[in-house]
């Protein structure tokens, strides 16, 4: 339990916790200022080698006086017990920034100069850290690096045990390198992942050692991911004392001193390893003000390259001074490379690029959106506008070109896809599989798809694609025509999505979700055989001469598969780190080829959300609590009776959905639900009870569940049938009947229902047209019923009309704005809807009945008139004091282009060949 105080300070909040302590925001009540201050846990302060541990963690902070490192006020007693009073630094970790990805070199070379200095301060007192990882580097707003931890530190001249930790007051444990995993009991000393070699295996170490996990730290800078991953605390270390890191996925265009200077901290024999953190310093400092070093010479052109497929790479090269401003060329990395019949692998450069997304432009959201053509010499992508002006349409670019160039005919376009000979692309819009053929540019139908998820292209002129988000997959020729079913779904839940043509153009991968085990399966068409592959949470695509090419923790993975068998063998790797994937639709935001190309999306970096108050007149009060970053962070959220707290639903940037309870008074946030569930949409708080209602894929499908709060028991399922999605809105004001709009996975379109939530559960529908309605809400009168109305088969369909209908019994509609309007509405009062129009102007007018007849008044503008930032949503209306929740999200970086990298396949083990 979290103490009220500690001798003077008065505790705010838990910070973090770890192996070594327990970390509080606290204030100095003498002083009055913030502090951190870290105790051992209960259960170890009692531990006189933890204690021994604690106390020289003082002394180190204490002989410790630079701008680099945290801190310390003061080593302070209470109750018995030691605590140490820390200076409290504002800021993140570098491992939380990591989570968005790699770091631009130019703040990486920043970074690790000031960390470099830090361990040199260290140094020259003869203390070694031993513990240097990104979750113990914090920086600040300003950019300024501070070191932490300093709990296993230890004097040069200390020889710890190679045998018994608990001999050896300076052994402490071994730390998983997975985020928040238990401690492992060991001799040894540091964390899994980051110790050097004589660290993993017990030896004494010195001030080498903490050069050797300097390196790691600035690989992950530049890269997004550790030189030694492994699954486990076993795997981690073996790879530190037996594998050599993926040299290919430090940036070309890292100075060409700070390459060697990474492999120079990185040797695994120390005598070998870079002698002074000085020395790295210094080579820091040389890379930032001397940057132009890493530009070298055109390199030679490997053979492959010479053939007319590869000639495109050339080109690479020869582009203008202002192709290389645009195209962002990387200067390559010497990998190893094979040819057949080569006797031994030659050298051979990976050419990465950056290519930039057309301006003004973003991806298409939570849709795979870029492919690569088979001969790698061309991209194309679904790229919408970032003001959501209109929906996203196709661009096309030769990676020798300078840019991105428009698809005419391409409207509301996803899940691009190539043809075998590159001539055209299929895609899908409108409720339709349609294909561009790029000699002349005509736009083709082949068929109808409700709400295409993915299609493969066959060597046999047909196309596999899913035509919907349920069901199975269907085939049709590739001139158009009536498409056939091709995969039958045992469940109406069940989901065949995502497929990739085998070699032979006939079998193919998809995935399946909505039954019992989620992953890739194949599909023999002869024998109508469905096989599964593998367990995923993402898609699997094939890429010859024998690979499975998948997302594992948005980490980019390979494995040898064998095509006639339909077989893996061997273990997975990662090829790239960082990769933009889809949990909940299992879509990775990448394209490969056979010829060696690849390329895909990188996670951009963590936009933070902020919440804020906001009355009628415009005026904003912020609220006091965390920003949260996980873009986009806050969507839907219902305020209870009272205005005090708040159910908000989150979005992960995997685009996995869940649920938290938020006090608006405390600021905290505590999760609510079952954690299994993979998506959870729409709270609506049941008023004059302690539950709240949402919709929630548990299991094979979605439900309508009633979550108690307060230890009221566990969820339960209202209401739910197969093939159905929901998204709750609303209640009636005693309470007794939910509104909501359902859609069938099949077409996706929308209508509203009502369900009584008493002893029978059944739905009755309220409104069913051939047009798509969703979001219906109640007045608090009970009496009307706004809803917005979404043409079919139309770009922007997260825009409508919104339109009015009386309750219980629905009279005719009446629109209520001439002009499109968001899902940011809501009833304000009694009788006042409020709204968004697409111009993001606020309005309001009033709607009352009489004798069933509904007048509708004036519309009158609320924020004063303003118009709401872009960046700026309405999430919820606290009706009864007539304020709006807002959710704010910070001004977006620039969208990050795509990654080109001209060979993935020089890090990759050749396939064994497959007996006959």
């Amino acid at each position: 339990m979290q103490p009220d105080a500690i001798g003077p300070f008065k505790i705010k909040r838990e910070l973090g916790r770890g192996g070594m302590g327990v970390v509080y925001l606290a204030t100095d009540t003498r002083l009055d200022r913030l502090v951190a201050v870290k105790t051992l846990p209960a259960d170890l302060a009692a531990d006189p080698d933890r204690l021994a541990r604690f106390q020289r963690e003082a002394k180190v902070l204490a002989s410790l006086n630079h701008p680099n490192v945290g801190g310390i006020h003061g080593l302070e007693q209470a109750d018995g017990h030691q605590y140490l009073v820390l200076e409290y630094i504002e800021g993140e970790t570098l491992a939380d920034r990591l989570v968005a990805g790699p770091i631009s070199v130019a703040d990486a070379l920043t970074l690790a100069k000031q960390i470099a200095e830090a361990l040199e301060a260290a140094h020259e007192k003869g203390i070694i850290h031993r513990d240097l990882k990104p979750g113990n580097v914090m920086v600040t707003s300003e950019g300024v690096v501070k070191v932490l931890d300093f709990g296993l530190a230890r004097s040069a001249e200390g020889t710890p045990s190679a045998t018994n930790a608990a001999a050896n007051p300076d052994s402490p444990t071994v730390v998983s390198p997975v985020r928040q995993s238990p401690t492992i009991p060991g001799a040894i000393m540091g964390t899994a992942g980051y110790m050097s070699p004589e660290q993993a295996r017990g030896k004494p170490v010195d001030k080498r050692s903490d050069i050797f996990s300097f390196g790691c730290v600035l690989y992950e800078m530049l890269t997004g991911a550790g030189p030694f991953p492994g699954e486990t605390v076993t795997d981690s270390l073996g790879a530190i004392l037996h594998r050599e890191p993926d040299w290919t996925l430090i940036p070309s265009q890292s100075p060409v001193r700070v390459q060697e200077l990474i492999r120079n901290c990185l040797a695994k024999d120390r005598k070998n390893r870079l002698h002074d953190i000085g020395d790295a310093r210094l080579e820091l400092q040389r890379a930032i003000t001397e940057p132009r070093d890493h530009m070298v010479g055109v390199p030679a052109v490997a053979p492959w390259w010479r053939s007319s497929r590869g000639l495109w790479a050339a080109c690479l090269f020869a582009a203008s001074a202002a192709a290389l401003a645009t195209a962002v060329i990387i200067p390559a990395i010497v990998t190893p490379s094979r040819d057949e019949g080569d006797a031994a692998p030659r050298p051979q450069r990976v050419v990465r690029a950056t290519l930039e997304l057309p301006k003004g432009m973003t991806y298409r959201i939570g849709d795979r959106s870029v492919a690569l053509s088979p001969d790698g010499s061309r991209v194309v992508i679904a790229a919408r506008p970032l003001d959501e002006s209109a929906s996203a349409s196709l661009f096309l670019r030769d990676v020798s070109r300078l840019e991105f160039q428009p698809i005419a005919g391409t409207g509301d376009a996803t899940y691009p896809f190539w043809s075998p000979d590159g001539s055209s692309i299929a895609f899908f819009a409108n409720a339709k599989l349609k294909r561009v053929d790029l000699a002349d540019g005509i736009v083709r139908v082949l068929c109808d798809a409700p709400a295409g998820r993915g299609g493969s292209w066959s060597s046999k002129g047909t196309i596999v694609f899913a035509p919907s988000a349920v069901g199975g997959l269907s085939i049709v020729n590739d001139a158009g025509g009536a498409s056939t079913p091709i995969t039958t779904p045992r469940t109406a839940e069940e989901s065949h999505r995502l497929p990739h043509m085998l070699p032979d153009g006939d079998r193919f991968l998809f995935y399946m979700h909505g039954t019992e085990v989620r992953g890739v399966y194949a599909f023999d068409p002869g024998t109508k055989e469905v096989r599964l592959v593998m367990p995923s949470e993402s898609e699997a695509c094939f890429v010859e001469p024998g690979h499975l090419v998948f997302a594992r923790d948005n980490n980019l993975m390979i494995q040898p598969f064998d095509p006639r068998r339909l077989e893996l063998s061997g273990g997975a790797q990662p090829i790239v780190a960082a990769v933009h994937s889809s949990y909940q639709r299992q879509i990775v935001n990448m394209s490969i080829s056979a010829q060696g190309a690849l390329v895909y999306q990188p996670f951009g970096r963590a936009r933070l959300s902020r919440l804020a108050w906001m009355s009628r007149e415009g005026v904003r009060s912020p609220i006091a609590i965390e920003p949260v970053a996980m873009p986009p962070g806050y969507t839907y959220a219902t305020i209870s009776p009272d205005g005090r707290r708040a159910a908000v639903g989150l979005v992960s940037s995997q685009i996995k959905r869940s649920l938290a309870m938020l006090d608006l008074e405390r600021g905290t946030l505590t999760p609510i639900g079952d954690p299994t569930w993979s998506a959870v949409h729409c709270p609506i708080w049941s008023p004059g009870t302690q539950s709240i209602l949402c919709s929630a894929f548990s299991g094979t499908g979605y439900k309508v569940m009633s979550i108690p709060l307060g230890g009221g028991g566990p969820p339960q399922a209202l209401w739910g049938e197969p093939g159905f999605e929901y998204t709750l809105s609303s209640l009636t004001p005693d309470g007794r009947t939910l509104l909501y709009s359902q859609w069938y996975n099949r077409d996706k379109i929308g209508d509203l229902v009502t369900i009584s939530l008493g002893e029978d559960h059944q739905p009755v529908a309220l409104m069913t047209t051939p047009e798509s309605e969703i979001l219906p809400r109640i007045s608090p009168t009970g009496q009307v019923v706004a809803y917005l109305e979404l043409k079919i088969n139309t770009p922007l369909a997260n825009r409508g009309t919104l339109k009015v209908v009386t309750f219980p019994s629905p009279s005719s509609p009446v629109p209520v704005s001439p002009a499109m309007v968001t899902s940011d509405y809501g009833w304000l009062a009694d009788n006042e809807l409020a709204w968004i129009d697409s111009s993001r102007r606020a309005w309001s007018a009033t709607i009352t009945v009489k004798d069933g007849d509904m007048d509708i008044g004036v519309p009158k503008p609320l924020f004063g008139g303003n118009p709401l930032e872009e960046r700026t949503q309405i999430v919820a209306i606290d009706a009864p004091r007539e304020r709006f929740l807002l959710v704010i999200e910070d001004e977006p970086e620039e969208e990050p282009g795509l990654i080109f990298v001209s060979d993935w396949r020089s890090q990759v083990p050749a396939p064994q060949p497959t007996p006959k």
